[in-house]
């Protein structure tokens, strides 16, 4: 159910995206539905937070970033983080076709997408119930 609070559980959802509005956006958005979220402006950003304690639940991530490739960030994770569920997001729809076929992918997100999608997306993907 949207807007639920689900501030008791401190595990963080991953949201990695170059462009700062972006970013700033889908945290509060989060924060708004009652997630905890942890933001990278980079895909070196994304690796060191996969790489520390930080407890996960998800992660977003952007497939179009400046440094590292969103592929690979995927990857990292899934290497990193086994059974982190991962999302992929892109304003190219065909660079999500081909991705969606090469990476085990739990979901993914064409910008730009709704508010309710987002937080839909993650409630089903974490297994909040309504």
């Amino acid at each position: 159910m949207s807007g639920m609070n689900h501030s008791e559980d401190l595990s963080h959802i991953l949201i990695v995206d170059d462009e700062a509005i972006v970013l700033q956006s889908l945290q509060m958005i989060l924060e708004h539905a009652g997630f905890h979220s942890v933001g990278a402006p980079s895909g070196s950003a994304a690796i060191k937070i996969l790489e520390s304690e930080i407890p996960l639940r998800l992660a977003i991530v952007d497939l179009i970033l400046p440094d590292i490739p969103g592929e690979e960030i995927l990857n990292r994770a899934r290497e990193l983080r086994p059974g982190l569920p991962l999302v992929a997001m892109s304003g190219f729809g065909d660079r999500l076709a081909q991705s969606k076929n090469r990476l085990e992918l739990a979901a993914f997100l064409a910008k730009p997408f709704e508010k309710a999608t987002l937080v839909e997306t993650i409630e089903r993907l974490i297994g909040v119930r309504s």
